[in-house]
């Protein structure tokens, strides 16, 4: 593959404009369990071939082995109907005899050279093709700009995008997130190593509570959780929004419980200028001083320590940081992770969140609960260690966007806990999940009078100095 990959694709894409997403489809394969391994390929060339493994060579790659069994000599398959066939086997086929009876006419209608990249892309193997490749592609196909490619994606998938342009239409209406609709905001990356922040001006935040997302309409407001989950407004919340003058547009708020100002803006989500970078975005702000996040700026994100101690995790964010409503590194980093204090949850289940628009969602929420009285009670969801896996405890379900899944036995899991509170939207924990508590037991679990013990408070020296 050309270094270029990126003109590659718009060079595929300019003559087949209305089928711009399935080349995208067949070209880019985010990672998900739906793939084929190596040793699925194995079994298929079996099926196919009718062949012992003590007749074929272990040696040989087996992509080459099913490339062979190609007999065109060039492709007559439509980019269609390949389209069709590779989504049929990573989304509906569960079992390997399945997808070798789909595959006995593709190998007899493309040819050897195209067999290979249709079959990488059904392996899990690391792709050649990123998505940086593919909206870059997609925005010189279509001359228009790579960052409004990419926000679009985000907010409504690489689909759907794609449709609109085979279609002609614009994409600058929806790169923002519409106004009252519910909006995800992924949790910042967790950074261990504070060489890996690709920035150097930094605004620094020692998070508190949760985050919210405010939606302030011409007639009225509403508030979603950082799941997308529309809460209800009560009128002390709607008192305060009120009192600080907030126009219309939608921010990124913070909710933290027993808080002198319990509400607090971090950013202004729907600015006028797309590029706008974060530190701007602040100072626009045209609310009162007192209802703004407090931040402290520093030259270099290295020397964040000075600002937030060892004990206290901390947000770094990029100041020049430019808002693609996905948290990326380029934006936001959580820091210390590791140094804040670690308490036992009972979890109730798990939910699928599709955090990136074109991949398939991910078990990577946990809805935890600690002991009221007798009972659990939920005190939200919180993110997990990418190293660490649930599924074991997990009873079978689908994979879908915001799927609800439950457990087959009881769980206790060891969490950091960022933040905690109970206020007037009920008790809430903000934390990763860092490892499984074998030996615990309801007993262990934090009790629902514990949560504002947790962590630092503001009101003993846990704000920033």
């Amino acid at each position: 593959m050309p270094t270029k990959k990126g003109d590659i694709i718009t060079n595929l894409i300019r003559p087949e404009k209305t089928s711009q997403y399935q080349i995208v489809y067949l070209l880019y394969s985010p990672s998900n369990k739906q793939r084929l391994s190596d040793e699925d390929f194995r079994e298929i060339y079996y099926l196919l071939t009718d062949l012992y493994p003590s007749e074929v060579d272990s040696a040989t790659d087996v992509i080459d082995l099913l490339c062979d069994l190609s007999t065109a000599t060039k492709t007559t398959a439509s980019i269609n109907r390949i389209y069709e066939i590779t989504h049929k086997i990573l989304e509906i086929h569960t079992d390997n005899e399945s997808v070798a009876y789909s595959l006995t006419n593709v190998i007899k209608r493309i040819s050897k050279e195209d067999l290979r990249i249709f079959f990488h892309r059904l392996s899990n193997r690391g792709s050649i093709i990123s998505r940086y490749d593919v909206i870059k592609g997609i925005a010189r196909a279509n001359g228009v700009l790579v960052r409004h490619v990419r926000k679009a994606s985000f907010l409504i998938g690489l689909e759907r995008v794609c449709e609109r342009l085979s279609r002609d239409e614009e994409i600058t209406s929806i790169i923002k997130p519409p106004l009252g609709m519910p909006l995800i905001i992924p949790s910042p990356a967790i950074v261990k190593n504070i060489d890996d922040i690709p920035f150097g001006e930094t605004l620094v935040e020692i998070p508190e509570g949760m985050r919210y997302t405010i939606h302030v309409l011409d007639d009225s407001i509403k508030l979603f959780d950082a799941t997308g989950i529309e809460n209800e407004v009560d009128e002390n919340t709607m008192s305060m929004m009120q009192s600080m003058k907030l126009k219309k547009g939608i921010y990124l708020a913070e909710y933290a419980a027993g808080r002198d100002i319990e509400w607090k803006i971090v950013d202004y989500l729907t600015p006028k200028d797309d590029t706008m970078p974060f530190k701007h975005r602040r100072n626009k702000l045209d609310i009162p001083k007192w209802a703004i996040k407090e931040m402290v700026s520093i030259n270099d994100a290295k020397y964040y320590l000075e600002h937030t101690g060892i004990d206290r995790v901390g947000i770094l964010w990029n100041s020049n940081g430019i808002l693609t409503y996905e948290s990326t590194i380029y934006e936001s980093a959580l820091v210390n992770p590791k140094k804040v204090h670690k308490s036992v949850f009972e979890v109730l289940g798990g939910v699928y969140i599709k955090q990136e628009a074109h991949s398939r969602p991910r078990l990577s929420k946990w809805r935890i609960g600690v002991r009221d009285g007798d009972d659990i009670y939920s005190v939200g969801l919180v993110d997990i260690e990418e190293s660490l896996s649930l599924m074991r405890f997990v009873n079978p379900h689908k994979i879908k966007d915001g799927e609800q899944v439950s457990l087959n036995s009881p769980l206790y899991v060891n969490v950091n806990v960022i933040s905690s509170g109970w206020g007037d939207y009920g008790a809430y924990v903000q934390g990763i999940i860092v490892s499984v508590a074998e030996q615990a037991g309801r007993k262990d679990c934090v009790s629902i009078d514990e949560l504002e013990a947790l962590n630092k408070r503001w009101d003993n020296n846990g704000g920033i100095d």
